[in-house]
C-alpha cells in the first residue's frame, strides 16, 4: 500500500514537472571582514553584509593598499573598517564616481568608520 502511494506521488510530481528529490541550490558562503581587510558594510557600525573586502597588507614599516579605480557595489555602504594604523598618517578616499572622480568621503583613522550612505565607485589611500 505504501509503495503504491509513493509511486503515485512520484508519478504525480513527475507529471507536474517537479523532481521528487529536489536539491536546494548551494548558497555562497558569506563574505567576512578579516583583521587585515579594508571593508565596506551595508549597515551602520560594521553590521549587515560585507559589500566589499580589500585585503591590505600592513607591516611595521609600510603597507600595500591597492587602488580601486572602478567599483560597482550592490548598495551604498553605511560603514567601513580601515586596517591602516594611524602611525602612517593616511586617509582613505571613497569617490562616488569611477576613476577617483565626483564627490568624496574620507576615512581618516584606523578601525571603524561611519559613512554618509553615498555610493562608492573608487577607493584610494592618500598618505603624507
Amino acid at each position: 500500500m505504501q509503495r503504491t502511494i509513493r509511486t503515485g506521488l512520484v508519478t504525480t510530481l513527475a507529471a507536474l514537472g517537479i523532481a521528487a528529490t529536489t536539491a536546494l541550490p548551494a548558497q555562497a558562503a558569506p563574505v567576512t571582514c578579516r583583521k587585515g581587510d579594508f571593508c565596506l558594510f551595508s549597515g551602520h557600525h560594521q553590521t549587515g553584509e560585507v559589500l566589499y573586502r580589500l585585503p591590505v597588507k600592513v607591516t611595521r614599516t609600510g603597507f600595500t593598499f591597492p587602488e580601486v579605480d572602478e567599483l560597482s557595489l550592490p548598495a551604498a555602504p553605511l560603514s567601513a573598517r580601515n586596517p591602516i594604523p594611524d602611525d602612517f598618517g593616511c586617509i582613505v578616499r571613497l569617490n562616488d564616481k569611477p576613476h577617483f572622480a565626483g564627490s568624496e568621503q574620507e576615512i581618516d583613522g584606523f578601525g571603524a568608520a561611519e559613512l554618509t550612505g553615498a555610493p562608492v565607485a573608487s577607493i584610494t589611500p592618500d598618505c603624507g
